[in-house]
């Protein structure tokens, strides 16, 4: 029992929260206009308490889930909550307060009952294009975040039901695709409005301060849950470290480097002696490093768990100002992905001998992506006044999983903070004029292992108009920065840009890409790293040993 509350009523409640919160998603995406949102779920939704600590939220992207807090919490600062109204939407997309970087915009909106403000709701989404020096806006030899498209501090989008047309404005003359980027603003206000009534209904079943109790023994539930999980570990501090390809501006990789302390009841993630912020854009704002260490310590501790703010109250993180994981204003942000992606399986490396059992060997991270954008002066492709028509599209493409105590790892997947589609080949093939010449596994990608990693992806892109522009790029590129093994098991396989293989042209692209011109013809082949093997390989069943064989996987 939790004071008068039965634990049944509570996860009752809580999995009707976890239901609003995947409703929301649905609406959202089902309006969408972009392919980022609606094939690839690069979006994310959650309710939050009028406190701002988080309910619920919908299963989709763990490094915007884990942000939401942050920036509520600089929005309403901002803004504060005693201005908020029925029908208000706010809306902020700065990565320092509290946002991931430009492209992901994020939207809060008030729940009242009663005449009181009861809940939050929140969408986020990644809009394709917010401006900047290339299509997509990512471009990682940016040095500081304003090259980096539009900025929105803290505002009101919607006031009382009325949109704020200055602001659409704005947006829509600072990008690429504004009929795109306004209407998927408009879809996740259609997310927020669907989460607003789903708590309206629940809350005026429960009463509002029942309904408020519930809540706030869910948080506490989890909290307790989390403290008593880590006190039966032991005492102890666990150190990693994790290398990743700058390539911008020095050969010199990026040093991750992490020390997880266990005492008693609570976790401190501490991350002195990471490197120094870079004059790049693969720095990561604090509210995205906060995000990911929370992400990776419930990995190991708690993954059977509803994610609510319960869950990060046991965890005390520290980052010292001017790392590339705590980065002072203006540094640019847009490629902190790979940073992100890289920090949780650092965290996730450290923690391995505390759970043995749930740990699993080093992930891909390399994250294999590109934006490109043009004219589509393909003949059919042509308006009606044969004007060719502007076009923005991007991919990301999956990798390996690390093998663990259970098994092996997952082949072709968005590890840890993506969970990102691969995108359809035909919705690729009718929105741009690319050509997805193949998809497949990368044979022997996976790191050998009693269990082996999971397998990369290859897909080649023909590109068949006159002349494109790209971004793009990879980690885990080199033998020091590939997937590590754990337990004996061998490194996952590297990852790969390449424009134009197996011609007499040829060219690897290294790790960065930044406004590379594609011309008819040229094809890009993106490759995913494999995942890192577990186990002495020498252990491994014979039996999958020979299905590897004759499915192609070895």
């Amino acid at each position: 029992m939790h004071g008068n509350i039965d634990p049944i009523t509570r996860d009752v409640f809580q999995q009707q929260l976890v239901g609003i919160a995947e409703e929301m998603s649905m609406a959202l995406r089902r309006a969408a206009f972009s392919s980022i949102i609606w094939d690839m779920y690069d979006y994310a939704c959650g309710l939050f308490t009028p406190a701002g600590e988080m309910m619920a939220q919908a299963e989709t992207i763990p490094a915007q889930l884990g942000i939401m807090s942050t920036a509520l919490k600089h929005v309403s600062d901002a803004i504060p909550r005693k201005s908020w109204r029925p029908g208000d939407v706010l809306v902020c997309n700065d990565p320092f307060r509290g946002c991931t970087h430009t492209m992901d915009i994020v939207l809060f909106s008030p729940v009242f009952a009663g005449g009181e403000l009861v809940a939050v709701t929140s969408t986020i989404a990644h809009h394709i294009d917010i401006g900047g020096k290339i299509p997509g806006t990512e471009a990682a030899d940016n040095i500081e975040v304003f090259a980096e498209g539009l900025i929105l501090p803290p505002l009101k989008l919607v006031e009382e039901g009325r949109p704020n047309q200055a602001i659409f404005d704005i947006v829509a003359a600072n990008v690429r695709d504004p009929y795109a980027c306004q209407g998927d603003l408009r879809a996740q206000i259609a997310g927020c409005r669907t989460g607003e009534r789903r708590i309206a209904e629940l809350w005026a079943q429960h009463g509002l301060e029942p309904a408020a109790a519930l809540t706030r023994s869910c948080l506490d539930y989890a909290e307790t849950y989390m403290r008593r999980t880590i006190a039966a570990m032991p005492n102890g501090r666990h150190v990693a470290e994790v290398l990743i390809e700058d390539d911008v501006t020095t050969d010199d990789p990026i040093s991750l480097k992490v020390a997880v302390t266990v005492t008693g009841d609570s976790l401190t993630v501490d991350w002195t002696g990471t490197s120094a912020q870079r004059d790049n854009a693969l720095n990561v704002p604090i509210a995205s490093t906060l995000s990911m260490v929370n992400y990776a310590v419930k990995c190991i501790v708690a993954p059977e768990i509803a994610q609510n703010e319960g869950c990060n109250r046991p965890v005390r993180l520290v980052v010292p100002e001017g790392t590339v994981l705590n980065p002072k204003r203006p540094a640019a942000v847009s490629v902190r992905h790979l940073a992100q992606q890289a920090l949780a399986d650092c965290v996730l490396k450290a923690m391995a001998p505390l759970a043995p059992q749930r740990a699993a060997a080093g992930c891909h991270v390399s994250f294999p992506t590109f934006a490109a954008g043009g004219f589509d002066d393909r003949r059919p492709k042509r308006q009606d006044d044969g004007a060719a028509p502007y076009y923005v599209i991007s991919d990301i493409i999956g990798g390996g999983m690390g093998g663990h105590a259970a098994g092996d790892g997952m082949d072709a997947v968005d590890t840890h903070g993506g969970n990102c589609a691969l995108l359809s080949a035909e919705v690729m093939e009718t929105l741009s004029p690319f050509r997805v010449l193949r998809t497949e596994l990368v044979a022997g990608s996976g790191g050998a292992g009693e269990h082996r990693g999971g397998l990369g992806i290859v897909r080649d892109y023909e590109h068949l108009a006159d002349r494109s522009v790209i971004g793009a790029y990879v980690q885990q590129t080199r033998e020091d920065t590939r997937p590590w093994g754990l337990a004996g098991g061998s490194p996952g396989g590297k990852a790969a840009m390449i424009l134009n293989p197996g011609r007499p042209e040829e060219r690897p692209l290294g790790s960065k890409v930044i406004g590379q011109i594609l011309k008819q013809g040229d094809t890009l082949r993106l490759v995913g790293a494999g995942g890192g093997g577990w186990g002495d390989p020498a252990a491994r069943d014979p039996a999958l040993v020979e299905r590897d064989r004759t499915e192609g996987f070895a």
